[in-house]
């Protein structure tokens, strides 16, 4: 097996961390109000 760079490692995690995190605060906020396009403006970019 092919050593992985650990920037690369890093910055995988981070992106898949940040993902994650911004799943959770969606769901998060439509089980709160039920409604998935003022979910998707809070939460999206």
């Amino acid at each position: 097996m092919k050593q992985i760079n650990p920037f690369i490692l890093i910055a995988i995690i981070l992106v898949v961390g940040f993902f994650a995190f911004k799943m959770m605060s969606f769901f998060g906020c439509y089980a709160r109000i039920e409604d998935v396009s003022e979910c998707w403006k809070l939460t999206a970019w």
